[in-house]
């Protein structure tokens, strides 16, 4: 931020461009996307743009910041909670369906991250970050076996990319349809389903 006392303009122009990025950078990909087609579609100057984020390249580095800002960290503050390994893993579930709720187009945009053939210098990090979100669902499934939540016999690692595989397919699935399909309900019955097995 160019300085503390940002005024809601200011705010909504930085909105409004962060917006049309992420749809643009979600339908071509960064190269796909020049400075101008952002400009087009943000409603913003070229000029306001580049005071903004200096780049494309800035434009982009900050949608991913955001992203990890927002999801990941909340991911870290659930795991040090004392609540047992379950409810953690219901309510990171409800948390990124709630995102991907409220901000679609956003969501959009991470959700093209994440696929092995999406690559270029500013993922580094983000994969990084979405290595680190694996590692934290691998914790707490690896918690719940110690604490007997969980069976003994229960892969940490395997139940972590199914849950991560799971969480893709109803994202997906929500920015393709007009209604809500991400709800809390929805969140709880899939970890029901992957706690209890299919025996039950």
């Amino acid at each position: 931020m160019h300085n503390h006392l940002e005024t809601k303009n200011s705010h909504d122009t930085k909105e409004n461009i962060f917006l049309a990025a992420a749809h643009l950078f979600a339908k071509r990909g960064y190269n796909g996307v020049s400075m101008r087609e952002i400009s087009e579609k943000s409603g913003v100057t070229k000029p306001t743009i580049y005071y903004y984020f200096g780049s494309k390249e800035g434009i982009y580095h900050e949608l991913v910041d955001t992203g990890i800002q927002h999801v990941f960290s909340s991911f870290e503050t659930i795991l040090k909670d004392k609540m047992p390994a379950k409810d953690k893993l219901v309510v990171m579930t409800k948390k990124l369906f709630q995102f991907a709720v409220d901000y679609p187009e956003f969501a959009k945009f991470f959700m093209t991250l994440v696929t092995p053939f999406t690559d270029n210098a500013a993922l580094v990090k983000f994969k990084k970050e979405a290595e680190k979100r694996g590692r934290i669902l691998v914790t707490i499934i690896r918690t719940g076996i110690e604490s007997g939540e969980f069976g003994a016999s229960a892969n940490p690692e395997l139940a972590a990319k199914i849950i991560g595989g799971v969480w893709q397919h109803f994202i997906w699935q929500q920015l393709a349809s007009q209604k809500k399909i991400l709800t809390d309900e929805l969140a709880q019955e899939i970890i029901e389903i992957l706690f209890k097995g299919l025996n039950e």
